[in-house]
């Protein structure tokens, strides 16, 4: 399965999460976004991605 990395900020590192337990959506531009949650501490996460990872 493919994964997308999202930066938790509560635990200051870099996370892996399948692709399965993330949600794409679209801003109000246009972009590509996703949002999770992070699975050691349940933070929830967002990132802008390219057109390459949408």
């Amino acid at each position: 399965m493919a994964t997308i990395s999202f930066y938790c900020v509560k635990c200051r590192t870099a996370k892996t999460v399948d692709e399965s337990k993330v949600e794409k959506t679209k801003l109000k531009n246009g972009r590509p976004a996703a949002k999770s949650v992070c699975p050691d501490c349940g933070t929830g996460m967002f990132k802008i991605l390219s057109a390459k990872e949408a």
